[in-house]
C-alpha cells in the first residue's frame, strides 16, 4: 500500500515537472510575432473544408490558452476570430473551453507550486499586478472575485486567487459566469464583423490588437456592462458590510 502511494505521489510529481518545462520553454522562445502572422494567414486562407477548420478550432483553442496561462499574447483577438469564423455559440463553445482549460491551469499551477514559480514564470513586472489584488477581499468577498474575474487583467486574477485560501469549488462557478458574460461582446463583434464586406480579417482583428473597440456593440455589451456593474456594487456593498461588522465586534 506504501510503495503504490509513492508510486503516485512520484507519478504526479513527474507530470507537474512535464507540464512546468513545456510552460517554461514556450516562454523563452515564444515569439508573438511569428504566431501572429502565421494565426493570420492560416484564418484568411480557410475555406469550408471541415479539414481545416478542425485545424482552426485547435489553433484558437491552444492560442488562446497560452494567451492567459502567459500573458503575452492579445486574447481578445482570439475571441474575435471565433466569432468571425464559426459564429456566435460555436464560437463561444470553442473559447469558453479554452477559457475554463487555462484559468484552471493558472489557478492550479499557483495552488500546488506557489508564489516562487509564479514568479519566474510571469518575470517581476507581471508578478506585481498579481500580488497587487488583495487576498483578504478576494477570500472574503465572491462578488469582487467574480467582478475581477470579468475584468481585462482575469488571467492576473486566477494566479493571485491560486494563491489564496479560495477552494477550487468556490471559484469555478464564478470563473464559468465570468466567461460566459466577458467573451460575449468580443464574440458576437467578431460575428457582426463577417457581416461587413468591405472589412477583411485581419484588419478586424489589428483594430482589436489595437484596442478600437467600437464595433463591439449592442444587446451583449450591455450585458456584460449591466452585469459587471451589479457584480461590482455587490462586491462594495460586502465589504462596507463586513468593515461594519469588524466594527461592532
Amino acid at each position: 500500500m506504501t510503495k503504490k502511494f509513492i508510486i503516485s505521489k512520484y507519478f504526479n510529481y513527474l507530470i507537474i515537472i512535464f507540464f512546468v518545462v513545456i510552460l517554461s520553454i514556450t516562454f523563452f522562445y515564444l515569439d508573438v510575432n511569428i504566431i501572429t502572422d502565421f494565426f493570420y494567414d492560416s484564418v484568411s486562407g480557410l475555406n469550408a473544408n471541415n479539414f481545416f477548420s478542425l485545424i482552426l478550432i485547435f489553433l484558437l483553442f491552444v492560442l488562446r490558452s497560452i494567451s492567459i496561462i502567459i500573458p503575452v499574447l492579445p486574447g481578445t483577438i482570439f475571441s474575435a476570430a471565433a466569432g468571425f469564423q464559426f459564429g456566435f455559440t460555436q464560437g463561444l463553445v470553442i473559447i469558453f473551453f479554452a477559457d475554463f482549460f487555462s484559468c484552471s491551469v493558472s489557478f492550479l499551477l499557483a495552488r500546488k507550486l506557489g508564489r516562487k514559480y509564479i514568479s519566474r514564470l510571469l518575470g517581476s513586472r507581471q508578478m506585481r499586478r498579481v500580488e497587487s489584488i488583495s487576498q483578504d477581499y478576494l477570500e472574503n468577498n465572491y462578488f469582487l472575485m467574480t467582478a475581477l474575474l470579468m475584468s481585462g487583467f482575469f488571467d492576473f486574477v486566477c494566479y493571485a486567487i491560486g494563491l489564496t485560501k479560495i477552494t477550487w469549488k468556490r471559484f469555478m462557478p464564478a470563473l464559468i459566469f465570468s466567461i460566459i458574460i466577458s467573451d460575449s461582446p468580443f464574440l458576437a463583434s467578431g460575428f457582426a464583423a463577417r457581416k461587413i464586406k468591405d472589412i477583411g480579417l485581419k484588419n478586424f482583428l489589428q483594430k482589436i490588437l489595437n484596442g478600437e473597440l467600437n464595433i463591439i456593440s449592442g444587446n451583449y455589451l450591455f450585458l456584460f456592462i449591466t452585469s459587471f456593474l451589479i457584480i461590482f456594487i455587490l462586491a462594495i456593498i460586502n465589504i462596507y458590510l463586513q468593515k461594519r461588522s469588524n466594527i461592532i465586534k
